[in-house]
């Protein structure tokens, strides 16, 4: 086999000097394009279905996670619409437009009872409190109260626990 004439016909087919050898590179062309068009949507495809995979398994531990939390609710009680401690205060310190002056809300697991901090509150805006939670079924179990002095009046800072009576 002699190489030098192979390469000679080879330049030749490449200079478009023999017949059907544009149609030959226009051929391998188009075969070139067509196999990385080929390669690029196989690779689209495994990258698809590696994101729908990744999704899945996002849905389903968010679906486990919301099962989970269905099964850490309160008692079917509070959820059948009993009224819970924190959701009357949250209602009631609305209703007298506490506001900031509520400093921490917290809640027991089971809603019967809350904890809650309240600053810089009248003398008025606490029986009102108390006695529109009462109103609602919810009875103060434990306060702390300090007066606070500020100016020519007195401020109130209260610490108290809340318990719901079962009243809705």
């Amino acid at each position: 086999m002699n190489f030098d004439i192979d390469v000679s016909k080879i330049r030749s087919v490449m200079r478009g000097e023999v017949n059907g050898s544009v149609r030959l590179l226009l051929s391998l062309m188009f075969a070139a394009i067509v196999w990385l068009a080929a390669r690029w949507m196989a690779s689209e495809a495994v990258s698809t279905a590696s994101a729908e995979a990744l999704q899945s398994e996002r849905y389903s531990s968010l679906a486990a996670l919301a099962a989970e939390y269905k099964a850490r609710a309160p008692s079917a009680g509070a959820r059948s619409g009993a009224m819970t401690a924190s959701m009357a205060f949250t209602r009631v310190s609305g209703r007298i437009n506490l506001g900031a002056r509520v400093g921490n809300v917290t809640s027991s697991s089971d809603g019967k009872q809350c904890t809650v901090v309240l600053s810089r509150l009248y003398i008025e805006e606490l029986t009102d409190l108390v006695s529109e939670l009462a109103e609602l079924g919810v009875k103060v179990v434990e306060a702390q109260i300090t007066v606070l002095p500020s100016g020519g009046e007195r401020l109130l800072s209260v610490t108290a626990v809340l318990e719901a009576g079962g009243v809705s």
